[in-house]
């Protein structure tokens, strides 16, 4: 606070005029340096926006993506619609994008009004991306390995591939200028030759390289389809602008550079200037966080305008202007220099490519910088006695926010892991652990749609959402904004105390020099603090400035004035002996506040990871959902005569057969490839190439028993005689088709039951068809049961994984600890009698949350040993390999029903499994908690 007022300067201390002559740059960088970084991010955030001109790549990536990445509604096929690249499902689908609609956007020969297009035209995308170069394609193969699988499928699975290393073919390069109908002539050979596509294929990469005169701007484009080893199919794509013009056509770019420099240079003088000082001053330089920020701050400019220079100079080169101008040339000769264009083509694409990433890296620092800018100026305010209102309340929050954002990050990751499991084979936002952190945040901001999960396992999900939502969101997230307002208000309640001093430094220093308010610009106030500082004068009283400045008394009583206005004291505190006496006393208490946590939370962590690698989301996502494109498929209901009923779209009895022979039937019972190819004995009885049917597929109806109508003894009873008990159907029938029919036999079983009258009636209330297959990619057994209920159990109990085996011995060591730990408390307790009977520390609401998480594991352990005993049954086995072997002729029925019988048991325990395993993280979560409410600091959200 200021030390004295104006009334009384005529009092002050030669020690008073050294603080405020040496405090003249604390002054300065309280109220000058906000300003300096505000205008240094101002100027470099308009430079940014000049190099990178949003306002024109908006336009030009958003035309091309119109044309290229086309979207629609999911599977609405009329005569006039076709293939979109969003909707590619399986590797079927593939050739009918590229002939139907990335030809016809990409070699346009006529425009929108079917007029042919003048020469100088073609080859643009949408009549104003000219496309450069060449179309490249390029695809990667797995190659095959021997499948490594359980013995007792190994004969139906004869061989896999090694997705993991892909090797890429070598790409096509496809002239823009050539027609339309060559092109697909190309594909249409390619698909005969099995050289594009194959079930080896693990991506097909379209990069299209284009330039937009209007805007001046190149373009890479780059689409990317990857089949996963499930048969799920996943599209991206990723387009990157450069700009040719470095300025944008914006004459004032070269201007906010400059400035922009200007200010870097300023920001590099003040930071070296109080480093020398520190020297100068024999002073440690300390790096504080804030100057961290300044000098990364400063490293990321530097970065931006580095890659930009690279960037510059790599769209001017000459190489590159005179390879795509000689393509471009009528008078060059594809034909008769094929050699020399795929040179051409191959080194335009490849600076395309560098390019692209150079723009990336020059947007990322671009961004990098700005945000550092920014909390430059958030730090350069905490100083400021009336703006640093948010800084002191984040810096006075940290203490308490710390050991809240622990809580929060266990609680967290309790939900995040627990989902995983419950969701992530059928939900691609729960399918990795990544994806389901991102998912679980969007929640809590409200950007989710819980029917995503609800249409996987509803109770389940309605547990776990309202869960998620009420611990997370309704208690933590509220915590978080209570801890914040108290530390707001604190900090506004004393603002006023601590702003004072300065703002009637200010009001002083006003009426004493108007509104030029700093009287350091002053020579007679520097002489003075040289002449202090330098201990050439003793005495500060009007009368010795004026003798010993040669000034006039009034001039020397307003030198004191400004003197009085910026002299600032401050004081310290420090800790006692007591305080290290009691720390030193408490020594015991540390194992139980701060270890006791650490160890809960390292059980919590080696249990997510073993239940993860028991449950493989990762493989079991891509497996699941490529099997439920095909059998469970799903779209709009406009049916035409070119489109057959959806699964998700049967409405009433009359929808199921035209379903199961136009859909079903055509999609499970596959007899040749994508290409029209004849498939070869191994691959058949395989849905989408990949899922290997086990057994038969199975077909169940449940009828309702007759029961008498309530409208019998009524005026419409002779209208309606007989109802049916609907709420208590009972198995009507059962039969199997071998997997290993053709279509045309599956048709005519189903088309008997259907001539039969008595498959379906109006009795029916329940329809099941159950299809179970192996994945000899993944090694995974999946039972899809068209009831929207997968149950998919794995025949590896371990997976691919090593170190499964080791978290399960962890995972045991750290359970058998904690009964220890339990029954040693227990014991001391009996120990400790003092003539008082023991208090009942088994009825704790804690000790019961410990010893229901004990329990809990216990379960999961055992559900998934019975699990493993299952699937790896000798039985089970034997019944396989007859099925496979014909050995079984004599009675195939019952052999039938017995493997569909354990498989559904499978699934069952598989869901058990997945649940015990929630239960268990949420109880391991709620001990956790429990251990931190001894913690000084970490107890109060406990």
């Amino acid at each position: 606070m200021l030390r004295r007022s104006l009334s009384t300067y005529d009092i002050l201390t030669v020690k008073d005029v050294v603080e405020a002559y040496e405090s003249r740059g604390e002054f300065q960088s309280v109220f000058l340096t906000p300003l300096v970084y505000v205008l240094f991010f101002t100027f470099f955030a308009s430079a940014a926006l000049t190099h990178v001109p949003i306002e024109t790549m908006f336009p030009s990536q958003n035309g091309l993506m119109a044309a290229l990445v086309t979207s629609g509604s999911y599977d609405t096929l009329t005569a006039d619609s076709k293939m979109k690249f969003k909707n590619i499902q399986s590797q079927a689908d593939v050739f009918p994008w590229f002939i139907d609609t990335f030809v016809p956007s990409v070699f346009v020969t006529t425009d929108y009004n079917n007029v042919s297009i003048p020469v100088d035209q073609v080859g643009r995308i949408a009549a104003f991306q000219k496309v450069v170069g060449a179309v490249e394609i390029k695809a990667y193969v797995a190659p095959k390995i021997p499948c490594d699988v359980s013995a007792s499928l190994s004969p139906i699975y004869k061989s896999c591939h090694d997705w993991a290393n892909a090797e890429q073919e070598t790409p096509w390069y496809l002239n823009p200028k050539s027609p339309a109908q060559e092109i697909i002539d190309w594909f249409q050979e390619v698909k005969a030759n099995h050289t594009l596509v194959s079930d080896a294929n693990t991506a097909l990469h379209i990069n299209v390289a284009t330039y937009n005169g209007e805007l001046n701007l190149l373009c890479i484009t780059a689409l990317q389809i990857k089949f996963q080893p499930g048969g799920y199919v996943d599209t991206r794509s990723k387009m990157t602008s450069m700009p040719l013009d470095p300025y944008g056509n914006d004459p004032s770019g070269g201007l906010m550079d400059l400035i922009t420099g200007m200010f870097f240079l300023t920001t590099v003088g003040m930071d070296y200037r109080k480093i020398a000082r520190h020297r100068k001053q024999k002073k440690a330089v300390v790096w504080t966080k804030w100057r961290m920020v300044t000098w990364m701050s400063l490293a990321s400019v530097l970065t931006f305008y580095v890659f930009w220079i690279i960037l510059s100079v790599l769209v001017t080169q000459a190489q590159l202007k005179n390879e795509i101008i000689a393509m471009e040339n009528p008078a060059f000769d594809f034909e008769h220099n094929t050699a020399l264009a795929i040179v051409y083509f191959i080194d335009i694409m490849d600076r395309m490519k560098t390019m692209g990433t150079i723009m990336i890296i020059l947007r990322l620092s671009a961004m990098a910088a700005m945000c550092l800018l920014m909390f430059r100026i958030l730090g350069s305010l905490r100083f400021h006695p009336g703006l640093n209102v948010v800084m002191a309340t984040l810096t006075k929050s940290l203490r308490s926010l710390a050991p809240f954002f622990f809580v929060f990050v266990v609680c967290l990751s309790a939900f995040v892991m627990s989902g995983c499991l419950l969701f992530g084979d059928s939900t691609k936002a729960f399918s990795t652990i990544g994806m389901s952190y991102v998912t679980v945040v969007n929640m809590l901001f409200g950007q989710f749609n819980p029917d995503m999960v609800l249409d996987v396992n509803y109770y389940t999900a309605v547990v776990w959402y309202w869960s998620a939502m009420v611990v997370l969101s309704l208690v933590l997230f509220n915590m978080l904004l209570a801890i914040v307002i108290e530390s707001f208000q604190k900090v506004h309640n004393s603002s006023d105390k601590r702003t004072a001093p300065y703002m009637a430094a200010i009001s002083e220093l006003l009426r004493v020099e108007g509104l030029w308010l700093w009287p350091w610009s002053r020579r007679d106030m520097i002489r003075l603090g040289r002449a202090v500082h330098a201990d050439e004068l003793r005495d500060v009283s009007a009368a010795a400035i004026a003798k010993h400045l040669a000034l006039s008394d009034d001039q020397a009583r307003l030198v004191l004035a400004n003197l009085d206005c910026v002299v600032i004291e401050m004081g310290t505190a420090e800790l006692t002996i007591d305080d290290v006496r009691l720390a030193y006393a408490s020594r015991g208490d540390f194992v139980m506040i701060f270890l006791s946590p650490l160890f809960n939370m390292f059980f919590f962590l080696v249990f997510a990871a073993c239940a993860l690698d028991h449950t493989p989301i990762q493989s079991m996502f891509p497996s699941e959902n490529g099997l439920a494109n095909i059998v469970a498929k799903a779209g709009t209901d406009a049916v035409t005569t070119v489109t057959t009923t959806k699964f998700s779209n049967m409405a009433t009895h009359h929808d199921v057969f035209p379903w199961l022979t136009n859909t079903f039937v055509p999609y499970t019972f596959v007899t040749t490839d994508y290409n029209g190819r004849n498939l070869s004995t191994p691959d058949l009885r395989r849905v989408n190439y990949v899922h290997r049917i086990l057994g038969a597929v199975e077909f169940k109806t449940y009828s309702a028993p007759p029961r008498p109508c309530d409208v019998v003894d009524g005026p419409l009873g002779a209208m309606y005689a007989q109802c049916h008990d609907f709420d208590s159907p009972v198995l009507n029938s059962a039969f199997y088709i071998d997997a290993g029919a053709d279509p045309e036999t599956a048709t005519a079983v189903i088309s008997a039951k259907q001539a039969s009258g008595a498959w379906l009636d109006a009795s029916t209330a329940n329809l099941h068809i159950n299809l179970a297959t192996f994945n000899g990619e993944l090694n995974l057994l999946c039972l899809i049961s068209l009831r929207v209920t997968f149950q998919p159990g794995g025949l590896d109990p371990y997976g691919t994984s090593y170190l499964a085996a080791p978290l399960d011995a962890c995972v045991l060591v750290l359970w058998i600890t904690t009964i220890w730990m339990e029954l040693r408390e227990w014991c001391r307790d009996h120990r400790r009698r003092t003539g008082q009977p023991p208090k009942p520390r088994f009825c704790t609401l804690w000790r019961a949350v410990t010893w229901l998480s004990v329990v809990s594991v216990a379960v999961y352990f055992a559900i998934w040993t019975a699990l493993c005993v299952a699937v790896y049954s000798p039985t089970f086995a034997a019944d396989l390999t007859a099925l496979e072997t014909g050995a079984s002729s004599s009675q195939p029925q019952l052999l039938l029903v017995d493997i569909m019988t354990r498989l559904k048991a499978m699934g069952y325990l598989t869901l058990s499994v997945r649940i015990a395993g929630m239960v268990s993280l949420g109880l391991l979560m709620f001990r956790t908690l429990s251990s931190l409410r001894f913690h000084p600091h970490l107890n109060m959200v406990t």
